[in-house]
């Protein structure tokens, strides 16, 4: 190159400093457009403009002038970005650096690196907690996982939360913020003079994806498995456009079902579950123009009387699925029954090749004849990940790296396990459930943003399992890191009571989930909802999969019932196993629902209320929002199971009744400190006035209740003297009906005061008449002791019309169901009107199951005296006859006490 016309008399005369930049564009023509090396550009510097200078030199005033030919690894990182967001929406790309065209080898070997290095980070899944921020749905309901939380299909997971990416990027050329850097589509003149056509490097025939755009979009796939696997499900969502978001959660709800329905039938029925038997095909998404049946998006709060009616104003002709019974079915506790086997031949198992059982006939599957263990179940749910065969989406269509998530599943055996656990809960398979919490002990596992319970009491069904798999946590996880105790607050601060009051809410009203918690202000929906915990459907129910087909993302009110018999017991059952044991909770740990603050910015108190205040609010809302018929009666079993457990009635709780009813407009202190009954007191009666007589009157049964609890435990209220029993009743009357009252009463006045703790002492060994009376003193408190009951305490004290009220209450649940619709939701043995004017007469419970003594004798603890389970009473141990029923064998299911139990 001959280029010393270029240099003028200027350029030569001009001191050393003032050359470089005046042989800048010379230099940087040489360094970027013609690609030379320093060596060489010496050379030329040298010969041809008679400059000498360094490669160090150049290499030091280049940096300075900040020209380099090199993309920085920033800059890759950024275009590579923009390479897979271009090829997301299938177009080829070109990059240009200061104007030139990039070797596209560079590039694709950048993107390769960083696939190999997102493959590695992604080699297992996350076992930490992620932010609540970055929760939603399911997720942000249960504790994040990487499974369980697709309960929803594709096409209304969107519903759930924020309004889908419709696009990424419209424009056929991106400019992108990089200095120097252009993504722009390339021209169709053939191969440029930097990239010429190569086997590696070849235009693409017929329209089909460049090499560059095929790796961009592989590497693409390998980050949104890296997320995946991480649980940063809400950024993978976010970085999709809404036919991705589609395919991906669709794939993922398959996965869900296939989990679910394997775990369900889990050594019964067939046993490969898969696309052929699974369905998915059978329903079909409709596309509909707005939701049908769900609650009105403004149901925020029940602040407002339109909130209230907006579900049953809705129409629901226009829906096409199939609408489950009214009618509940139920379980019944049995004790288990001992008998001879038969002899070995007599009877033999059936063919292993047998191929009766009908996967759309859950009555003919059969136990399997091979026990298959924990590990062949996890194994199950890992192949069928890698295989695919459980979904009818082809591998080659997902928008996301399924391989790498199922390598980062099989690498990660303990979370894998945790899933596993998951969903045997939710799928209610009791025997899985017990061999999980064995391995859980042997191995003493530290569960990792897994609630057990908390995920029993959301999928909680009483028409099947009713508390067993409640039951089974409870006995099982006692001690360690994984206790009852350690895991009785989930990751949102609710308490496992909590989480039943929420089961009662779901399933029985019209409230939203921000109701409860303001931190579900963006979930039109609850956990769990597509499980009925009356058993009229289940999550893999026809009438479930038709109504998510319909993109409906929330159960429809005319569905659901008042708060029924059968789900009253499984939550009072729940609790009374709950708070049972000696490694039990304190059952008066405050609670995380209603929580609200004081709008004044100069107090800003935290309004946090305890269990008997938020059992205030949810009988409030039932009453309020709750389905045609309700009554309240679940809702004061729910109370005295509660206050016979040792919930304390005259605790107080900062409360703002404004703040609760989301009456807002002020910003004053309007809290105070209010006890159960107190709250109850003030509940609006404007409300209550316009609620239907049954309600009201469950409300005054419900208030009166506290108000007696309060008098027990308060050591200032003097008994009051009362009727004696054998002035209504003869001797052997009141024996029948009041059993220990009659011992413990008949030679002393009885009221609304305590039972001694050691008062069956007294009784078994005399009165002391040395003793003085202030060594006494301390015989009133709460809790008292019960004969019967030695793991139980009384807190009932003296006070007969509570033990009375939680003995027929269990009656009641035992012995009696609405068989058909016309029947009423309540027997006639148990008269809520006169229960009312009972309590408030100070009179004795005057219902039939008192007054025709068709009750077994109970003890001052209201449990019953022969009974093995005061948490889950027998039939037999608390009727004096039969008089159930429950003998619709077709809508009941018996509940054996499993071997080893009585053990636990």
């Amino acid at each position: 190159m001959d280029s010393t016309a270029e240099i003028s008399d200027d350029h030569l005369k001009a001191p050393y400093a003032e050359r470089w930049g005046l042989l800048k564009k010379v230099m940087a023509r040489l360094y970027i457009d013609e690609g030379r090396k320093l060596k060489e550009i010496v050379e030329i510097m040298k010969t041809e403009y008679r400059f000498y200078a360094s490669e160090g030199q150049y290499k030091r005033q280049f940096g300075l002038w900040n020209i380099k030919r090199a993309l920085t690894s920033k800059k890759k990182a950024r275009i590579s970005k923009v390479l897979e967001t271009r090829a997301q929406q299938g177009k080829s790309s070109v990059v240009l650096h200061n104007g030139r065209e990039v070797d596209n080898e560079k590039i694709r070997r950048h993107l390769k690196e960083e696939a190999r290095r997102d493959i590695f980070l992604s080699s297992t899944i996350n076992s930490g907690a992620v932010s609540i921020d970055d929760l939603f749905g399911h997720a942000l309901q249960c504790g994040n996982r990487v499974f369980m939380n697709w309960s929803m299909p594709g096409s209304i997971l969107r519903f759930l939360k924020s309004k889908a990416v419709e696009h990424i990027s419209p424009a056929a050329s991106a400019g992108t913020p990089m200095s120097g850097i252009i993504v722009t589509t390339p021209s169709t003149g053939g191969p440029s003079p930097r990239n010429p056509p190569s086997p590696g490097n070849a235009l693409s025939p017929n329209d089909a994806p460049s090499p560059m755009t095929t790796i961009a979009q592989k590497s693409l796939k390998i980050k949104r498995a890296h997320l995946f696997v991480q649980k940063h499900h809400k950024n993978l969502l976010q970085g999709m456009n809404l036919e991705e978001q589609v395919i991906t959660t669709e794939w993922m709800h398959q996965f869900w079902q296939f989990s679910f329905r394997t775990a369900r039938a889990w050594g019964r029925g067939p046993k490969v579950w898969d696309s052929s038997n699974l369905n998915f095909d059978k329903f079909p998404i409709q596309h509909t123009d707005s939701l049908h049946a769900t609650p009105n998006s403004n149901a925020a709060s029940p602040g407002h009387q339109s909130r209230r009616e907006s579900p049953r104003e809705n129409p629901q002709g226009a829906l096409t699925f199939h609408c489950p019974s009214d009618l509940c079915y139920w379980s019944i506790h049995i004790r288990s029954i001992n008998y001879d086997a038969i002899a070995d031949g007599a009877s033999p198992p059936p063919a292993e090749n047998s191929n009766l059982d009908d996967p759309e006939d859950e009555e003919t599957w059969k136990p399997w004849n091979t026990s298959k263990t924990i590990q062949n179940f996890m194994e199950s749910l890992a192949d069928n990940l890698e295989s695919n065969r459980f979904s009818n989406i082809e591998v080659r269509n997902l928008p996301i790296a399924s391989n790498q998530i199922a390598k980062a599943a099989k690498r990660s055996p303990e979370q894998l396990f945790e899933e596993a656990f998951g969903f045997s809960i939710m799928a209610r398979n009791l025997e899985l459930v017990y061999s999980m919490l064995g391995e859980i002990n042997r191995k003493r596992m530290t569960l990792h943003d897994l609630y057990p319970l908390h995920l029993a009491s959301t999928y909680l069904n009483g028409a099947r399992t009713c508390c067993e798999v409640f039951d089974a946590i409870v006995r099982k996880m006692t001690t360690g890191e994984s206790s009852v105790r350690k895991l009785y607050i989930n990751h949102l601060n609710h308490t496992v009571l909590d989480a039943l009051m929420i089961s009662i809410l779901k399933a029985h009203t019209s409230c939203t989930p921000v109701m409860v918690d303001e931190a579900f202000k963006n979930e039109p929906r609850f956990a769990g909802e597509e499980v009925d915990i009356c058993g009229r459907w289940d999550a893999d129910s026809n009438c479930i999969r038709h109504l998510q087909a319909t993109r409906c993302p929330t159960i429809p009110f005319t569905w659901k019932h008042m708060f029924c018999h059968t789900s009253v017991q499984a939550i009072v059952h729940c609790i009374g196993t709950l708070f049972g044991p000696h490694w039990c909770p304190d059952i008066n740990t405050p609670s995380g629902l209603y929580l609200k603050r004081c709008p004044n910015e100069t107090c800003g108190l935290r309004l946090q209320l305890l269990p008997l205040h938020t059992l205030v609010v949810t009988a409030f809302y039932l009453a309020w929002l709750g389905s045609e018929g309700e009554t309240l009666f679940g809702m004061l079993a729910c109370l005295l199971c509660l206050l016979g457990k040792g919930a304390n009635p005259l605790k107080t709780a900062d409360v703002s009744l404004e703040a609760l009813l989301d009456y807002g407009g002020t910003q004053e202190c309007t809290h105070s400190k209010l006890t159960p009954l107190e709250l109850a007191q003030r509940a609006p009666e404007d409300i209550i006035s316009r609620w239907p007589k049954e309600r009201q009157l469950g409300w005054r049964v419900f208030c009166k209740i506290l108000e007696l609890s309060q008098k027990v435990w308060d050591p200032q209220v003097k008994p009051q003297p009362e009727i004696l029993p054998e002035a209504r009743f003869s001797s052997g009357e009141f024996q029948i009906i009041y059993g220990d009252f009659f011992q413990y009463t008949s030679e002393q006045s009885f009221g609304n005061g305590h039972i001694p703790m050691d008062l069956e002492k007294e009784r078994l060994s005399g009165d002391n008449e040395n003793e003085s009376e202030d060594e006494n003193e301390d015989d009133d408190a709460l809790p008292a002791y019960c004969s019967h009951h030695e793991t139980d305490c009384n807190y009932f004290g003296q006070n007969r019309s509570l033990a009375t009220l939680w003995a027929a209450i269990q009656t009641e649940l035992l012995t009696y169901r609405r068989i058909a619709v016309r029947d009423p939701w309540i027997s006639e043995n148990f008269q809520m009107d006169s229960v009312l004017r009972s309590l408030e007469e100070g009179e004795d419970i005057s219902i039939a199951l008192v007054s025709k003594g068709m009750m077994k004798p109970f003890c001052p603890c209201g449990n019953f005296h022969g009974s093995f389970d005061t948490a889950c009473t027998y039939t037999e141990e608390a009727c004096a006859y039969y008089f159930s029923n429950l003998e619709d064998w077709n809508r009941s299911t018996f509940l054996d006490l499993l071997e080893g139990r009585e053990d636990l």
